[in-house]
């Protein structure tokens, strides 16, 4: 079993650094959201998948060994699983604050076009109930003078 342990200190440091790198660029994706940053921005959520896709590799193969693993094997190890959880919970609570920034700025561009737009987001129906094409309202002229 001493085999394992190894496996798991060394999948351990792995998931450390992942982790890491995955608060960095999310630190990263916030920064260049709210200073809008949009040309930046791709690269970021690429880089973001690509370290969640070998966190979630990594992670498998930790599980894996920690299973075959005794309790009195992996308890040397729960300080350090405490950390990984900490920085999982801080991906958690940035992620959190990026979406409730997305959605309170998607909210705020949606009223304005809604107040100077009123009718683009209303749907119409025909006679027969089918939807049609919204139309400005009719607007009559007097022409007499």
């Amino acid at each position: 079993m001493k085999g394992n342990e190894m496996d798991f200190e060394q999948i351990l440091v792995k998931e450390e650094g992942i982790l890491d790198e995955l608060v960095k660029a999310q630190n990263q994706l916030r920064k260049a959201v709210t200073e809008k940053n949009w040309e930046s921005l791709t690269k970021i959520i690429n880089t973001i998948n690509t370290v969640s896709g070998n966190f979630l590799e990594v992670d498998a193969e930790r599980e894996i060994i920690q299973d075959m693993m005794k309790m009195d094997e992996v308890k040397p190890y729960f300080e350090r699983l405490g950390n990984m959880r900490q920085k999982l919970l801080k991906c958690k609570i940035e992620n959190q604050a990026l979406s409730k920034y997305v959605n309170i700025t998607k909210n705020f561009i949606q009223g304005v076009v809604e107040d100077a737009l009123p009718q683009s987001g209303n749907k119409v129906y025909s006679k027969t109930g089918k939807i049609v094409q919204p139309m400005p309202q009719s607007v009559v002229l007097n022409m007499d003078f």
